[in-house]
Formats: structure tokens, C-alpha cells, sequence
């Protein structure tokens, strides 16, 4: 399964932080099925990570997001071994901060092909691409079109098992009643799961999450904004649940050990997966 990242409306995330562990173990060859999956974070912190990559005070914020995501998957007889799925992916989004202060709605739908192969019986790589359009509720919505593209992978050996994606986030100028215009700078990230197979129900995994964005610029000055260029690193761990065959939850933290420009991630995901 493909997944995108929520908007980063007034608070930051990384970039597909909420996928987990067997996200891209994909069949090929297979009959038309459907996916729905939930995912949750809460993000809460007081500190971030100045233009240095010191740690230093800022006042609290929490981010709470839900990603509820629809896959369909399907083949082609004519392209036997290649996978297909297209996505929709709604953002819920709630920011709240010390003051009281709190906003709260849907972000920029996400949508978008997914296509994938099997070098072995063992593998996947893939690539999927999503695009948003500034349609969410005024308060979170992002102010700009954006392309996610990224390619994506998964191995499965019998103690263990890898999965993950390497991609970038294209963006137009941020425009909007009373804003500036601001060309808004590319993100590239990548993300990484690792898992230890436990022939049980439960499977343990660590988890490894990194991006980097470049600066902005005021489109009528050509002037950089800033402290907009930003970078994170965050490191985790959490367990998979598999309670049916067509039934996972995972649960994982995560928190900040490097960054520049952003608030530390100090987060919590859940996700929840039928097939039907």
C-alpha cells in the first residue's frame, strides 16, 4: 500500500511518517480487491531545532492528524506481472497551541496512481506520484498544488523484513486571498521500516524517518525567506498487530534526534488496515 504524508499546515511532519511496516509487500498477478486504511498521529512539543541544529524553547504545539485512505488494487492480463492501485487520501487535521489557540479541519486531498513489480518472490519496488490542490478547509489547507513522487520497496527474508521509500515533494507558489506569493521550496525524504519476524501475532520493528527542505522565496522580491530551509531525522519503534489475515493495527514512536529549522517530532502513530 502507497501512502502519503498530511499537510504540514502550521506545524511540521515529516513526509510519509505514518507508513508501517509491510506498507509495500504487494502481490502481482492477483484478482481486483480493496484496502481501507486509518492513520492517526499526535505530535506534541515545546522544542525545536534553531537554523544551528540546537535544541532551544518554543511555545507548545500539538499537531493530531487522521489520514483515512481507499486503495483500489488490480492487473492487466495484457501486463502479467505488474501490480496497479490508485488512492484517495483524506487529511484530518487539528493544531492546537500553548495559548488556547486551537484550528482544525480537512487538508488537501491526496490522490494517485501506484504501480509495482517483483524482481523475486521475495521483493517489491515500485513508484507511486499524488497531487493535491488547495481544496481543504481554509484554516489547514496548504495555499498551493504539490506533486508527491517517490519510489518505494520491500523485502521480506524469514527473520526479518525491510520496507520503505526514497521521493520528493514538488510544490507551486503558495497563493491566497491576503498572502504573499511565495515560491515554495522541494522536500526530499525517505523513510524506513525494519522489522523482526516473530512467528507469532506480534511483530516488533524499528523505524527511520529523515527530510529536507530548501528554502522560500518571496516571488516579488526573489528575497528568501527566512529560517525556511528545514531538515529532520527522527528515530522509532513500535509493534504490528495481526489479528486476521485481513485485519493489522500498528502502533510506533517517534521522536527527533537531529534537525535544523523545525520543531522537534516527539509523535505517536497508530494504523489500522482492512482488506475487503
Amino acid at each position: 500500500m502507497a501512502i502519503a504524508a498530511a499537510p504540514s499546515a502550521q506545524a511540521e511532519d515529516i513526509t510519509f511518517a505514518v507508513i508501517g511496516p509491510h506498507e509495500y509487500e504487494l502481490p502481482v498477478n492477483f484478482q481486483p480487491f480493496n484496502v481501507f486504511v486509518q492513520y492517526g498521529e499526535f505530535n506534541g512539543t515545546s522544542k525545536q531545532f534553531d537554523s544551528s541544529g540546537h535544541i532551544t524553547n518554543m511555545p507548545q504545539q500539538s499537531l493530531t492528524e487522521g489520514l483515512s485512505k481507499y486503495v483500489h488494487f488490480w492487473t492487466f492480463a495484457e501486463l502479467p506481472g505488474i501490480g496497479f492501485a490508485y488512492e484517495v487520501i483524506v487529511p484530518e487535521v487539528s493544531i492546537g497551541t500553548s495559548g488556547g489557540a486551537n484550528i482544525s479541519g480537512f487538508g488537501d486531498t491526496l490522490t494517485g496512481p501506484a504501480v509495482w513489480f517483483k524482481p523475486s518472490a521475495d521483493s517489491t519496488i515500485g513508484f507511486q506520484s499524488f497531487f493535491t490542490a488547495p481544496i481543504g478547509t481554509s484554516q489547514v489547507t496548504n495555499h498551493y498544488f504539490s506533486n508527491y513522487s517517490s519510489i518505494f520497496y520491500d523485502y521480506q527474508a524469514k527473520a526479518f523484513d525491510i520496507t520503505g521509500n526514497t521521493g520528493a515533494v514538488f510544490r507551486t507558489d503558495q497563493r491566497g486571498d491576503g498572502l504573499v506569493s511565495i515560491g515554495e521550496g522541494t522536500t526530499f525524504h525517505t523513510n524506513l521500516r525494519v522489522g523482526l519476524k516473530t512467528g507469532t501475532m506480534i511483530e516488533p520493528f524499528a523505524a527511520i524517518d529523515f527530510q529536507t527542505t530548501s528554502s522560500s522565496t518571496v516571488r516579488a522580491t526573489g528575497i528568501t525567506v527566512p529560517y525556511s530551509n528545514s531538515s529532520d531525522l527522527a528515530l522509532g519503534g513500535g509493534l504490528v498487530f495481526t489479528l486476521d489475515p485481513k485485519i493489522n493495527v500498528t502502533l510506533r514512536y517517534s521522536r527527533s534526534v537531529a534537525g535544523i529549522n523545525t520543531p522537534l517530532t516527539n509523535a505517536g502513530y497508530l494504523k489500522f488496515v482492512y482488506l475487503f
